[in-house]
């Protein structure tokens, strides 16, 4: 095996290896030094070699280069609990009130890239990163199962009951008991990790003295694992395959093709488009995501505009779409009424009554399924600005960036494993250029708090226990109403991003 090879698989392992969060969704907000100091835009400017993350056009302008980054960041994440409305009734799941701040604020992001012109007008090369995830970690904190629903005469059917953990993975709380085996009893720190990794070898050509087309083929990894999530289990298609199974991986491949042109003197306009990058599925979390564990990555793309004022101040923007909802898993919504009449009614009697009632035949309202729930995600849509001047032996940027909220108001119970809410990020940077092949960058970056408040729709309902005992028209009883707890979802973040380069000669 030669040397470059073994380098790049120690690096992808070592990637592969850190638990990762992001910040546009769950994907990056930038992928190198330059564009993390730019507000992440970059598709028209060609800076260094990981320009190919977003554009592979761009490299082949760049020359045979060496680019390195690694990236120290910090999310912090955290959901508040809020008490259901002095109107509420009986409750299917609440969550017990306060603020409970996740754990793991601090994680190392490597990445690198290397690019090597063929002839006076084709190059290729090879980049290694970590493209985002999402990571939380809840220790504490009980839930509360079936609030007033016991049968008030034999009280030979009980659904109350309190348990461990934000999502009632622990046992019951002081020995309440759990006729109905709503708690989990496993791990009660509900927590899930995602991270991805691109492997992204690429080609590009130039078209003219002003042009460049490019495209990568993408090899994708991905590594996941949730824990504290049992209490689902029943009310998935899958029991076995919620939580609690340790790390799982999946596989995949797409491709980037991108195109890069000067308009004019002083203009440059660059785009891209990734693919939907299909992944095989986690296996392990069949019964917990939609689509029988299906989570490929979603398609996006970018437009890209570059003004040079001068030869020395630059301005950038950059349009970018990434389109969560074409994944059942992120982009399917949490349909209160149909999980709860065809999916856990159906589910908790059959369990109850000994198959008398009920029934545990496969859903397509429950867990697992490809119409099941997911995380609700909307597409979203990022507007990222930055300027650069150079001075000397020292290049100084700043930027801003401002994106959708890809989580609605509607779908926060869910989301309090993956509070992507982030919307605005501010960055800045230097670079300096000590020789003609070596060259530092550093980056920094502040996402402010931008919470969001929403209703937990299984915290108030009007249905009653006579309504599930003898069958009552429970079809629209399980919504969201004024009455449902507040649910709080929060997070700023900051980076900072140390770069290195090489030019060979």
């Amino acid at each position: 095996m030669s040397d470059s090879l073994t380098w790049l698989l120690a690096g992808a392992l070592w990637i592969a290896s850190l638990p990762a969060s992001a910040t546009n969704g769950y994907f990056a907000h930038g992928y190198s030094a330059s564009q993390n100091a730019l507000g992440g835009a970059g598709t028209a400017l060609t800076e260094d070699a990981l320009i190919v993350t977003i554009n592979p056009a761009g490299s082949a302008w760049v020359g045979r280069r060496l680019d390195v980054i690694f990236s120290v960041f910090s999310p912090i994440r955290d959901y508040t609990a809020g008490p259901v409305g002095e109107g509420a009734q009986n409750s299917i799941l609440r969550i017990s009130e306060g603020k409970v701040v996740s754990d793991n604020e601090m994680f190392y992001i490597p990445g690198f890239a290397y690019a090597l012109p063929i002839d006076d007008v084709s190059s290729w090369g090879i980049a290694v990163y970590g493209n985002g995830g999402m990571n939380t970690e809840y220790h504490g904190n009980t839930a509360h199962f079936g609030e007033g629903f016991a049968d008030p005469t034999t009280l030979l059917i009980n659904l109350e009951t309190e348990c461990h953990g934000t999502f009632g993975g622990g046992s019951p709380v002081d020995g309440a008991s759990d006729t109905a085996g709503f708690c989990g009893n496993d791990d009660p720190t509900a927590s899930v990790n995602l991270i991805q990794l691109f492997i992204a070898p690429h080609y590009a050509r130039k078209i003219g003295d002003r042009s460049s087309i490019g495209i990568a083929p993408i090899i994708a990894g991905q590594r996941f694992r949730a824990d504290g999530l049992m209490a689902f289990s029943k009310f998935s298609n899958k029991p076995d395959k919620v939580s609690d199974n340790g790390f799982d991986l999946s596989y995949g491949y797409g491709a980037r093709i991108g195109f890069l042109t000067g308009l004019i003197p002083g203009v440059g306009l660059g785009g891209s488009y990734q693919s939907r990058i299909r992944m095989t599925p986690f296996k392990k979390y069949a019964g917990l995501f939609a689509d029988d564990g299906g989570f490929d990555i979603p398609s996006s793309w970018n437009l890209g505009l570059s003004l040079h004022f001068t030869p020395d101040l630059r301005l950038v923007y950059d349009y970018q779409r990434t389109n969560y909802s074409e994944i059942k898993s992120v982009g399917n919504r949490f349909d209160t009424n149909d999980f709860i009449n065809n999916c856990a009614i159906p589910r908790l009697f059959f369990g109850l009554t000994g198959g008398l009632m009920g029934s545990d035949d496969p859903n397509p309202s429950c867990l697992g399924s490809k119409t099941g729930p997911g995380f609700g995600w909307q597409d979203v849509v990022t507007h990222k600005f930055g300027l650069q001047y150079r001075f000397a032996a020292f290049k100084f940027r700043i930027g801003y960036s401002k994106a959708d909220q890809p989580i609605p108001d509607t779908e926060v119970l869910f989301n309090i494993l993956a509070p992507g809410v982030i919307e605005e990020h501010y960055t800045l940077g230097i670079e300096y250029q000590y020789s003609r092949t070596t060259g530092f960058s550093l980056a920094a970056m502040y996402a402010k708090s931008n919470p969001i408040v929403g209703k937990n729709p299984l915290s108030n309902t009007d249905a009653t226990m006579a309504d599930l005992l003898i069958g009552g028209n429970t079809s629209t009883l399980f919504g969201i109403d004024e009455n449902d707890q507040d649910i709080h979802l929060d997070m700023h973040q900051w980076q900072i991003t140390l770069g290195y380069t090489y030019r060979f000669e």
